[in-house]
């Protein structure tokens, strides 16, 4: 008892001390099951990802505030000042939830690098919020070790505790046959992350930051870490880039493109090593740590030139996107970095994390930043290109001319651009391009927040390949729904009610009653453990889906679409057919479907969910 009151008092205490940080990792966890559970309950939010963006932007919120907490308690700050830091926190992150398109969710980690260079500040912000002055160099190595062990051990202790409650939630499932969705292991994962790895690495932070001012002998453990582990992964990362240089200059070949992702992680490493072993750097008696700390940032400098022909190699021929540009700025960041070590007679780490935190900054905002720059990047090559090609003429996109072609490597390249601006909420620049008719239709699907894809424009391009799309498609029966009509049952002796998905099989089968369930393309129907019979329904997809091409050219038509632009909405792909349409007769038995989903992916059909009456 003694013991769980000292638990609760210090998390109270905890509570009391970081309430804005513990409430955004609990609203994360609370948005992230609403995502997981509810979120595709709902037609309006299946291309919205309304819940997603609070889960990431209450992520982020964890760091931010953090930062915010340790600079108040550490420089002793008012309560009114601290109050506006967390005003100008929830600004910040207002300010991003609302730069994310949905777009940037469909089939691409475009979002990724927009939060993960946030959070990477954040989480920087931590590191020097306490400790920035030159003379707390020494402050301020103590107070991040003691942020690594903090972290280390909490992670620690959450991974044990999700593995103990997860494999709990296994034997139940397993010695009990009570089925518990895999959804709840995720929800478990999340809990623990999002609010007890929270609470837990809070409640170890000192009361007083005085104390990492005090000299302390170096740890033993970091120094065999260092000299046992990072430092043979840096030998073998020189000896591999050392005698590819090499080749690459007895060769005169031109470096591979990739080779700036292994130069990235000796780099890291290296940095990584050299801050470990920052207060032992110059004493001799450890010869190799000396040797590492003197002479690392001379071996990097001239690797570094394959990192920046490498990165080139990728930018010239296909232009700047946030991936490129970021690792160009990186590559700007260690150079910096390097010579800063190499003529600095003080070596100041501090400059290590707020340099990185100023580049991430300035790389995430403003119009020479990553988004951007990339965006304006990638629209004049697209302009090139249209024009080279003949599509764009007088600054206005046209109906590619038959005296003309354009080559399977150009249309791709148009393709991708398109593809681009559409996932980062930068469409709406082809509208200077467009001529009235189709800047209203544009401009409608933007303000409507309907614009499931705009593609390319040209059907003179030729066929699409590699799409990334997937479109779901809903037939339903005209007279929406059956199960508000008589059915006539003439020339059978039974009707049963049927509806399944892809997932009942993932969920299990109860083999006790009539059951139905999809496998691939084909409908099964099972009752007491023997198999009735199955239908093929490949043929059915094959009529629906002609009917739909043949509906949608009519369509168009009709709405006097462009050769130019073509906007498809979410909305378009729920398609009613005649209720006739839905009946599939087989083996002296008849099935009325009422409505039919699969998902599109190019010319690939995937059979999602069916449901309807069967008669026997």
């Amino acid at each position: 008892m003694i013991a769980l009151k000292i638990i609760l008092k210090r998390f109270l205490t905890t509570l009391l001390r970081y309430p804005v940080p513990i409430v955004s990792g609990l609203l994360a966890f609370v948005f992230l099951f609403i995502e997981i559970h509810y979120a595709n309950l709902g037609d309006d939010l299946i291309h919205d990802y309304r819940f997603v963006k609070l889960f990431l932007e209450c992520l982020s919120g964890i760091s931010i505030f953090i930062a915010f907490d340790i600079f108040s308690e550490s420089k002793q700050v008012e309560n009114s000042k601290r109050l506006g830091l967390y005003l100008l926190g929830f600004s910040i992150l207002g300010l991003h939830y609302y730069s994310i398109t949905p777009g940037m969710f469909d089939s691409e980690t475009v979002f990724i690098s927009r939060y993960l260079i946030f959070i990477v500040c954040f989480h920087l912000m931590i590191s020097f919020m306490a400790f920035y002055h030159v003379s707390e160099i020494n402050a301020f190595w103590q107070y991040n070790y003691f942020l690594l062990k903090r972290m280390v051990t909490s992670l620690l202790y959450s991974v044990t505790l999700f593995v103990g409650l997860a494999s709990a939630m296994w034997a139940i499932d397993n010695l009990f046959s009570i089925l518990i969705n895999p959804d709840y292991y995720v929800d478990l994962a999340a809990f623990i992350l999002l609010i007890f790895n929270t609470i837990f690495f809070l409640m170890g932070m000192p009361k007083s930051y005085e104390d990492f001012n005090r000299p302390v002998e170096f740890k033993k453990s970091v120094r065999i870490f260092v000299q046992y582990v990072l430092l043979p992964i840096i030998a073998i990362y020189i000896s591999i880039l050392y005698v590819y240089m090499f080749k690459i200059v007895m060769t005169g070949q031109v470096p591979n493109g990739y080779v700036c992702i292994p130069i990235l992680i000796f780099s890291m490493v290296g940095i990584l090593a050299y801050l470990l072993i920052y207060p032992i750097r110059l004493e001799q008696r450890y010869r190799l740590i000396y040797l590492f700390a003197k002479y690392f940032f001379y071996i990097l400098l001239p690797l570094l030139s394959l990192y920046f022909i490498g990165i080139m190699k990728r930018i010239l021929p296909y232009g700047i996107t946030e991936d490129r540009y970021l690792v160009f700025m990186l590559g700007v960041w260690i150079i910096i970095i390097s010579m800063y070590i190499i003529t600095s007679k003080l070596d100041n780490i501090i400059v290590v994390p707020v340099s990185l935190f100023i580049l991430l900054a300035i790389s995430a905002i403003g119009p020479w930043g990553m988004f951007q720059l990339s965006v304006g990047n990638q629209l004049m090559r697209l302009e090139h290109l249209l024009k080279r090609n003949h599509l764009l003429v007088d600054h206005k996109l046209v109906k590619l001319d038959k005296r003309y072609t354009v080559s399977t490597k150009d249309a791709a390249s148009i393709r991708s651009i398109f593809t681009y601006l559409n996932k980062r909420g930068e469409i709406n620049l082809l509208h200077p391009w467009l001529n009235e008719a189709d800047q209203t239709k544009l401009d409608s699907a933007i303000a409507h927040n309907d614009l499931f894809y705009i593609h390319s424009i040209f059907s003179d391009l030729g066929p699409v390949d590699n799409s990334p799309y997937v479109v779901h498609k809903f037939f339903n029966a005209a007279e929406n729904n059956l199960y508000n009509h008589a059915i006539s049952v003439e020339g059978f002796k039974r009707i049963t009610q049927f509806g399944c998905t892809i997932h009942d099989l993932e969920e299990g089968i109860d083999s006790t009653r009539f059951t139905a369930y999809i496998q691939r393309d084909t409908l099964y129907f099972q009752s007491n453990s023997d198999s009735l019979f199955s239908v093929p329904l490949a043929e059915k997809f094959i009529s629906l889906i002609n009917y739909y091409k043949q509906q949608s050219i009519l369509e168009k038509n009709k709405l006097g679409v462009s050769n130019t632009l073509q906007v498809v909405n979410a909305d378009a792909q729920n398609i009613e057919l005649p209720k006739d349409s839905l009946v599939l007769l087989t083996a002296g038995r008849k099935i009325i479907f009422n409505s039919i989903e699969f998902i599109q992916a190019d010319t690939n059909y995937t059979l999602q969910r069916v449901d309807g009456f069967l008669l026997e």
